[in-house]
């Protein structure tokens, strides 16, 4: 018997073996993608009535509800995030979203244009079919809750393919959806890495829409896997999230603010404030503050409430961390804390606060995934907008005034799709997420998110 391709999954915090689960090959996959579009072409979902199919994700919201405990921890062991804020954000968040999404279904109306000549045309609204979700590892329950919910709730079927660093949660999500009565072949998970899964998952023929949360690159690779069909394709990819601070800023909010989106999450996060802009009159003191909040910030053990920065995911995403530090250091850049690994466990990377950092250099421009903040000193609201806009990516940026006048003009300046004022990390399931350039096209969450999964039928009928 032909031996089964697997996936060792770890603790990042513990090197720990947590688990070991099938890798899907082309074969898997494609027998995935027959079950969904089984079930779109025959089978009952796409034809319940929105409030049939907003009972089934109203089940599910309460069975994450009900788990929340149990899905955070396998969370916080699969991605070395901390239990705390998994338990309180990451599963709740995704409870709301299909609560949210179950709710918005209904409201999903057809509509109709006027009749000229005596001719009706009433426009309808229906699922865009079977999709293929991919969902990146840094935030994949909640990630996965902001495809699934607004898919579902239009009626179409899904496969998805779990993150191969993290696949857990999804695991146990899906038998929660079972537990739902979502009918057979609805949701479909497979798991197996992106090569070979997700590439046969992106160029199966049955696929009539992508959805896709990663990287820029394998969201290249995507488009030219799944070229020949011409897909709708959503994608939500990198940041370097510039966050701008004004001397007439609440500096001590914006402090707290800052420390936290550069360093959250370990700094995997794709809307980390890894560009901080400072205006020039008060960048002496707020660099020492930010260095010496750097410096107390707690590394530690994710399931220990002291820990406020726990592990990197793997100890490749980790050396390419400290490649591209190392990089920006001999480029010039001045590192006034961090820039080192291995303390307090092998996976732990240090707060890093870097100065004298060239815009031009790679470090400036590449997403570096990881708790690196780099600092860039401004003038006036002109080069802050201009530093701002020095970038290849346009997910989020963040300003800091008191000054609605350069609040505003910010606002109206910076190439972004998010922009948060004197706030950061703001996110709610009816609030639209995504980005612009090369940080992706289409939106996530709000009523537009489950407009993504719906196609418009213009039907002309004579009277």
């Amino acid at each position: 018997m032909e031996a089964i391709a697997t996936l060792e999954i770890t603790d990042p915090g513990t090197g720990r073996a947590l688990a070991r689960l099938p890798a899907a090959q082309q074969a898997d996959v494609h027998r995935a993608v027959g079950a969904a579009r089984r079930a779109f072409d025959e089978g009952p979902w796409p034809r319940m009535t929105p409030a049939e199919r907003g009972a089934c994700l109203i089940r599910l919201a309460g069975f994450i509800e009900r788990d929340q405990a149990e899905l955070a921890l396998l969370e916080s062991l699969d991605t070395g995030k901390l239990f705390a804020g998994v338990q309180s954000w990451d599963i709740g968040n995704a409870a709301q979203t299909y609560r949210y999404y179950a709710d918005l279904a209904t409201r999903a109306v057809d509509e109709a244009l006027p009749a000229p000549d005596g001719v009706q045309v009433p426009l309808r609204r229906e699922p865009v079919g079977v999709c293929a979700v991919i969902v990146a590892w840094n935030f994949p329950f909640a990630c996965a809750a902001w495809k699934l919910a607004p898919a579902l709730a239009a009626g179409c079927t899904v496969v998805v393919k779990a993150p191969e660093r993290a696949p857990l949660s999804l695991h146990a999500l899906a038998a929660r959806i079972a537990e739902a009565g979502f009918p057979p072949g609805v949701v479909n998970i497979v798991t197996g890495i992106g090569q070979v899964a997700g590439t046969a998952l992106v160029s199966d023929p049955g696929i009539d829409m992508i959805s896709f949360t990663g990287s820029t690159a394998t969201a290249r690779a995507i488009t030219r896997e799944s070229a020949w069909r011409i897909p709708p394709i959503v994608t939500e990819l990198g940041g370097k999230g510039a966050n701008a601070v004004f001397p007439d800023a609440d500096l001590d909010r914006a402090l707290a603010a800052t420390a936290d989106g550069a360093f959250g999450q370990a700094g995997q996060n794709c809307c980390a404030a890894s560009r901080l802009l400072v205006h020039r009159d008060i960048y002496d003191d707020f660099v020492s503050s930010l260095t010496a909040h750097a410096q107390r910030r707690q590394l530690g053990d994710q399931f220990d409430d002291a820990t406020e920065q726990g592990p990197q995911i793997d100890q490749a995403h980790l050396k390419a961390i400290d490649s591209m530090v190392q990089d920006a250091l001999t480029d010039g850049a001045h590192a006034e804390t961090g820039a080192a690994l291995g303390l307090p466990g092998p996976l732990h990377y240090q707060p890093t606060v870097l100065t004298n950092v060239s815009t031009q250099a790679k470090i400036s421009h590449d997403e570096v995934f990881g708790p690196v903040v780099c600092i860039y000193p401004f003038r006036d609201l002109d080069e802050a907008i201009a530093i701002a806009n020095n970038s290849s990516y346009g997910l989020s940026a963040s300003v800091w005034t008191t000054n609605t006048g350069t609040a505003n003009r910010f606002t109206d300046s910076v190439r972004v799709g998010t922009v948060w004022v004197n706030c950061f990390g703001y996110f709610m399931p009816h609030i639209p997420w995504g980005g612009v350039k090369l940080s992706g096209n289409g939106r996530e969450l709000g009523p537009v998110g489950i407009s993504e999964y719906l196609v418009t039928k213009t039907v002309c009928r004579a009277l």
